[in-house]
């Protein structure tokens, strides 16, 4: 029991995470029908210039903060911002307008190797560690309370509040206030949503801002639980992507649903043993995956199946 409530917590964590990605995914998806395949690596931009900010190129210990780091992290959300917003102004919307696909997928995977090769360059290290500006590692015994018999990281339960508040906020922001009905609009027949006034570009532009400003957060807010790697923001985007097309782009609470089963579902594999087999860390990316590919190839036929009957 204590060994499945560790599991759950902390894939409820994880998958929160790759929850708040794959809102990021499905909101533009559901705008543009563009997959944004840099949203990984402009996540990470953001991290690693908090990093920048905070301490230069050097290592950090999560005992690092102050005024210093809070600034850092203000910069690397306006990066990231900005970088959304770029990003979708100087390699989607020219060929988008086009209708070119092929130009906006190489223009999406231009760009993400960019910020990768930049990142690399300048943080050459094989990871860095996240400060941790809340101290929570001095909550408890070193970070982990007793929960049901079970060992908790207090790292973990804040993770999922901060994605909760996080999903609300952004399920809030689309249903509830005006910003959100235009893109609704937009998203069910732009030029109609053209033709009554409403703004298009600069509405999707600030969209595609917010969908990396999101997941950043989110990002942020899990980095102290682990080392940090310039692959680490394409590796939580590529899941992200995963959990949002196993919805099929839907809705923003459907999204995060999917993220947090492929959390847990990553958790499982990596610790649980069924009948003395045991696959262990190793396997537990590639098997999510696996099993997203198999219900991406197995659902034409279902769809099909359904509408003969």
């Amino acid at each position: 029991m204590s060994l499945a409530l560790q599991i759950v917590v902390s894939g409820l964590a994880a998958g929160g995470v790759y929850g708040l990605f794959g809102i990021g995914h499905a909101v533009v998806y559901r705008l543009t029908g563009v997959v944004h395949l840099a949203l990984g690596d402009l996540v990470a931009l953001a991290v690693f210039t908090t990093l920048f900010v905070a301490a230069g190129t050097g290592p950090l210990t999560q005992s690092s903060g102050g005024a210093r780091f809070w600034l850092g992290l203000l910069v690397g959300f306006t990066v990231c911002l900005l970088a959304g917003a770029g990003g979708y102004l100087a390699a989607i919307q020219p060929y988008l307008a086009r209708g070119w696909t092929v130009g906006w997928v190489a223009a999406t995977l231009a760009l993400g190797f960019a910020v990768r090769a930049l990142l690399e360059a300048a943080f050459p290290r094989p990871s860095y560690v996240f400060p941790d500006p809340f101290r929570i590692g001095r909550i408890g015994n070193d970070g982990v309370v007793d929960v049901g018999g079970a060992s908790v990281q207090i790292r973990s339960l804040f993770v999922i509040g901060v994605v909760v508040a996080l999903a609300a906020a952004a399920a809030w922001l689309l249903e509830r206030t005006r910003f959100g009905r235009a893109l609704h609009a937009v998203a069910a027949d732009a030029d109609g949503a053209r033709f009554v006034g409403i703004p298009v570009e600069r509405y999707v532009t600030l969209a595609f801002a917010l969908a990396g400003g999101l997941a950043a957060l989110g990002a942020i807010a899990a980095a102290p639980a682990a080392p940090f790697d310039v692959q680490t923001g394409a590796l939580l985007g590529l899941k992200g992507l995963a959990a949002a097309v196993v919805v099929g782009f839907a809705s923003p609470w459907r999204a995060l649903a999917a993220g947090v089963a492929f959390g847990v579902l990553e958790a499982t594999i990596a610790n649980v043993d069924v009948g003395g087999l045991s696959l262990g860390p190793s396997y537990r990316e590639v098997l999510p995956f696996a099993l997203v590919l198999v219900l991406l190839a197995v659902r034409p036929f279902a769809e099909a199946a359904r509408e003969r009957e």
